[in-house]
């Protein structure tokens, strides 16, 4: 009996990874193709699975036309952010930013100045390198700033304005 009571409390972390397992091949069997691989990278995505995410979007990134290539790479640019991936979501959207115009460029400048005030503030916890946690944050202002002064709604929900502040503030902290 007490097997079993130690077996059934496993059941629940047992059926979760088979979820997760069945989830990421479900890209492929599922029907299989682009449209189902991308379901599978955006649900992950969206769920904070950010290390399917990532292997997701960049097995389909390989696999579609370069009109559907910006979109995707924003989106894995900012899986790669949530994964605390800064660098090389700077560099994706390094390519977005001198590429792309509209929503898509407004966009890649949020996700490039989040992931630049990311990485700045992971350097001033640690004590290290105040030099590059100062640039990384003066581009992120201009980044952010940049975004702000799109046209459009972009920002409706105010977080881009609050993470100016903060980003003034952690400049504030280097003085």
């Amino acid at each position: 009996m007490i097997q079993f009571l130690r077996f059934r409390g496993r059941i629940p972390a047992l059926c979760a990874v088979l979820l997760l397992a069945s989830c990421e091949a479900a890209g492929t069997l599922a029907g299989g193709g682009a449209q189902s691989d991308y379901l599978v990278a955006r649900q992950a995505l969206e769920t904070g699975n950010y290390d399917l995410a990532i292997r997701r979007y960049g097995a389909l990134m390989e696999q579609v036309d370069a009109a559907s290539a910006s979109r995707l790479q924003l989106e894995y640019a900012h899986a790669l952010l949530r994964g605390n991936r800064y660098d090389e979501a700077i560099a994706i959207c390094d390519t977005l930013v001198a590429r792309q115009t509209g929503s898509i460029h407004a966009s890649a400048l949020s996700v490039r100045g989040t992931a630049r005030h990311e990485a700045a503030r992971r350097l001033l916890d640690a004590g290290r390198d105040p030099s590059t946690a100062r640039a990384l944050l003066v581009a992120a202002g201009s980044d952010i700033d940049a975004f702000l002064a799109a046209p459009g709604a972009l920002d409706a929900a105010g977080s881009m304005r609050a993470r100016s502040q903060l980003i003034t503030a952690d400049l504030g902290r280097l003085s």
